[in-house]
Protein backbone atom coordinates (compact mmCIF):
# COMPACT_ATOMS: atom_id res chain seq x y z
CA UNK A 1 0.00 0.00 0.00
CA UNK A 2 1.51 3.38 -0.95
CA UNK A 3 2.36 5.80 1.83
CA UNK A 4 1.25 9.42 2.18
CA UNK A 5 4.46 10.60 0.55
CA UNK A 6 3.88 8.64 -2.68
CA UNK A 7 4.38 10.99 -5.62
CA UNK A 8 1.33 11.84 -7.73
CA UNK A 9 -1.20 10.75 -5.12
CA UNK A 10 -3.85 13.31 -4.34
CA UNK A 11 -6.01 13.89 -1.30
CA UNK A 12 -9.61 12.70 -1.05
CA UNK A 13 -12.14 15.48 -0.72
CA UNK A 14 -15.16 13.23 -0.09
CA UNK A 15 -16.42 13.48 3.50
CA UNK A 16 -13.72 15.99 4.46
CA UNK A 17 -14.23 19.51 5.82
CA UNK A 18 -14.10 22.59 3.63
CA UNK A 19 -13.66 26.03 5.17
CA UNK A 20 -14.77 28.98 3.04
CA UNK A 21 -13.68 32.46 4.01
CA UNK A 22 -15.98 34.85 2.17
CA UNK A 23 -19.52 33.62 1.60
CA UNK A 24 -20.61 35.81 -1.27
CA UNK A 25 -22.04 34.51 -4.54
CA UNK A 26 -18.91 32.53 -5.39
CA UNK A 27 -18.54 31.16 -1.87
CA UNK A 28 -22.13 29.94 -1.92
CA UNK A 29 -21.61 28.16 -5.25
CA UNK A 30 -18.47 26.48 -3.89
CA UNK A 31 -20.39 25.42 -0.76
CA UNK A 32 -23.25 23.99 -2.82
CA UNK A 33 -20.91 21.91 -4.96
CA UNK A 34 -18.88 20.74 -1.98
CA UNK A 35 -21.99 19.61 -0.07
CA UNK A 36 -23.92 18.01 -2.91
CA UNK A 37 -21.04 16.80 -5.07
CA UNK A 38 -18.54 15.60 -2.48
CA UNK A 39 -20.62 15.26 0.70
CA UNK A 40 -18.24 17.62 2.49
CA UNK A 41 -18.92 19.35 5.77
CA UNK A 42 -18.72 23.07 5.05
CA UNK A 43 -17.69 25.73 7.53
CA UNK A 44 -17.75 29.37 6.54
CA UNK A 45 -16.77 32.78 7.78
CA UNK A 46 -18.23 35.99 6.45
CA UNK A 47 -18.36 39.50 7.89
CA UNK A 48 -22.08 39.03 8.30
CA UNK A 49 -23.57 35.69 9.20
CA UNK A 50 -25.79 34.28 6.43
CA UNK A 51 -28.51 32.24 8.11
CA UNK A 52 -30.37 31.78 4.83
CA UNK A 53 -27.28 30.13 3.30
CA UNK A 54 -26.90 28.00 6.43
CA UNK A 55 -30.42 26.67 6.05
CA UNK A 56 -30.37 26.31 2.27
CA UNK A 57 -26.89 24.81 1.93
CA UNK A 58 -26.35 23.10 5.27
CA UNK A 59 -23.21 25.09 6.10
CA UNK A 60 -22.02 26.15 9.55
CA UNK A 61 -20.79 29.61 10.56
CA UNK A 62 -17.45 29.67 12.41
CA UNK A 63 -14.91 32.22 13.55
CA UNK A 64 -11.80 32.36 11.37
CA UNK A 65 -9.60 30.65 14.01
CA UNK A 66 -12.06 27.75 14.44
CA UNK A 67 -12.52 27.42 10.68
CA UNK A 68 -8.75 27.25 10.15
CA UNK A 69 -8.26 24.66 12.93
CA UNK A 70 -11.02 22.35 11.71
CA UNK A 71 -10.82 22.47 7.91
CA UNK A 72 -9.05 20.05 5.61
CA UNK A 73 -9.34 22.48 2.71
CA UNK A 74 -9.51 26.26 3.09
CA UNK A 75 -10.74 28.45 0.25
CA UNK A 76 -10.29 32.21 0.34
CA UNK A 77 -12.95 34.02 -1.71
CA UNK A 78 -12.83 37.69 -0.65
CA UNK A 79 -12.50 41.14 -2.13
CA UNK A 80 -9.32 43.05 -1.29
CA UNK A 81 -10.12 45.76 1.25
CA UNK A 82 -8.23 47.38 4.12
CA UNK A 83 -9.76 44.74 6.41
CA UNK A 84 -8.80 41.78 4.21
CA UNK A 85 -5.21 42.86 3.39
CA UNK A 86 -2.97 40.03 4.73
CA UNK A 87 -5.99 38.48 6.45
CA UNK A 88 -4.11 35.19 6.23
CA UNK A 89 -0.72 35.67 7.85
CA UNK A 90 1.81 33.74 9.97
CA UNK A 91 -0.55 33.11 12.90
CA UNK A 92 -3.34 31.89 10.61
CA UNK A 93 -1.08 29.30 8.97
CA UNK A 94 -0.04 28.15 12.46
CA UNK A 95 -3.68 27.36 13.22
CA UNK A 96 -4.14 25.13 10.17
CA UNK A 97 -3.75 21.36 10.16
CA UNK A 98 -0.44 20.14 8.75
CA UNK A 99 -2.56 18.19 6.25
CA UNK A 100 -4.54 21.26 5.14
CA UNK A 101 -4.69 22.45 1.55
CA UNK A 102 -4.96 26.24 1.26
CA UNK A 103 -6.61 27.68 -1.86
CA UNK A 104 -6.63 31.36 -2.77
CA UNK A 105 -8.90 32.38 -5.64
CA UNK A 106 -9.61 35.87 -4.35
CA UNK A 107 -6.86 38.48 -4.44
CA UNK A 108 -3.17 37.89 -3.85
CA UNK A 109 -2.75 40.57 -1.22
CA UNK A 110 -5.28 38.91 1.10
CA UNK A 111 -2.42 36.54 1.98
CA UNK A 112 1.03 37.38 3.31
CA UNK A 113 3.05 35.45 0.74
CA UNK A 114 6.12 35.25 3.00
CA UNK A 115 3.97 33.48 5.60
CA UNK A 116 2.54 31.13 2.97
CA UNK A 117 6.00 30.25 1.65
CA UNK A 118 7.26 29.53 5.17
CA UNK A 119 4.21 27.36 5.94
CA UNK A 120 4.72 25.36 2.75
CA UNK A 121 8.50 25.00 3.08
CA UNK A 122 8.20 23.91 6.73
CA UNK A 123 5.32 21.56 5.91
CA UNK A 124 3.08 23.44 8.33
CA UNK A 125 0.40 22.91 5.67
CA UNK A 126 0.34 20.19 3.03
CA UNK A 127 -0.14 22.33 -0.03
CA UNK A 128 -1.62 25.32 -1.78
CA UNK A 129 -3.61 26.03 -4.90
CA UNK A 130 -3.18 29.59 -6.16
CA UNK A 131 -4.48 31.55 -9.08
CA UNK A 132 -3.49 34.93 -7.63
CA UNK A 133 -0.25 36.28 -6.19
CA UNK A 134 0.66 39.14 -3.90
CA UNK A 135 2.48 40.90 -6.74
CA UNK A 136 1.19 40.49 -10.28
CA UNK A 137 2.40 39.74 -12.78
CA UNK A 138 4.14 37.14 -10.64
CA UNK A 139 7.95 37.31 -10.57
CA UNK A 140 9.39 34.24 -12.34
CA UNK A 141 11.73 33.84 -9.33
CA UNK A 142 8.85 33.65 -6.84
CA UNK A 143 9.49 30.55 -4.66
CA UNK A 144 5.81 29.58 -4.93
CA UNK A 145 6.39 28.69 -8.57
CA UNK A 146 9.05 26.13 -7.62
CA UNK A 147 7.59 24.47 -4.54
CA UNK A 148 6.45 20.90 -5.18
CA UNK A 149 3.39 21.30 -2.95
CA UNK A 150 1.91 24.25 -4.88
CA UNK A 151 -0.34 24.26 -7.92
CA UNK A 152 -0.56 27.67 -9.56
CA UNK A 153 -2.49 29.15 -12.45
CA UNK A 154 -2.90 32.65 -13.80
CA UNK A 155 -6.29 33.99 -12.63
CA UNK A 156 -8.19 32.01 -15.32
CA UNK A 157 -10.95 30.20 -13.45
CA UNK A 158 -13.50 31.89 -15.67
CA UNK A 159 -11.72 31.10 -18.94
CA UNK A 160 -14.52 29.37 -20.81
CA UNK A 161 -16.37 30.78 -23.79
CA UNK A 162 -19.74 30.57 -22.03
CA UNK A 163 -18.54 32.21 -18.83
CA UNK A 164 -16.78 35.02 -20.68
CA UNK A 165 -19.92 35.67 -22.77
CA UNK A 166 -22.01 35.82 -19.58
CA UNK A 167 -19.47 38.18 -17.99
CA UNK A 168 -19.59 40.46 -21.04
CA UNK A 169 -23.39 40.52 -20.97
CA UNK A 170 -23.43 41.27 -17.24
CA UNK A 171 -20.94 44.13 -17.79
CA UNK A 172 -23.11 45.55 -20.59
CA UNK A 173 -26.26 45.29 -18.44
CA UNK A 174 -24.47 47.01 -15.55
CA UNK A 175 -23.33 49.81 -17.87
CA UNK A 176 -26.91 50.37 -19.06
CA UNK A 177 -28.15 50.42 -15.45
CA UNK A 178 -25.49 52.97 -14.45
CA UNK A 179 -26.16 55.18 -17.46
CA UNK A 180 -29.88 55.06 -16.59
CA UNK A 181 -29.09 56.39 -13.12
CA UNK A 182 -29.55 53.09 -11.28
CA UNK A 183 -26.98 51.30 -9.16
CA UNK A 184 -26.04 48.06 -10.91
CA UNK A 185 -27.03 44.94 -8.97
CA UNK A 186 -23.50 43.52 -9.18
CA UNK A 187 -21.64 46.41 -7.56
CA UNK A 188 -19.31 45.19 -4.81
CA UNK A 189 -21.04 46.18 -1.54
CA UNK A 190 -18.00 48.15 -0.33
CA UNK A 191 -18.26 50.35 -3.44
CA UNK A 192 -21.98 51.25 -3.11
Amino acid sequence: MPGDDTPFFGVDVHHSTLGIIGMGRIGEVIAKRARSGFDMDVLYYNRKRKTEAEEKLGVKYESIPNLLKNSDFIVLVLPLTQETYHLIDFKEFELMKDTAIFINVSRGQTVNEAALIKALENKKIAGAGLDVFETEPVDPDNPLLRLPNVVSLPHIGSATAGTRLNMSMKAAESLVEALSGRIPATVVPELR
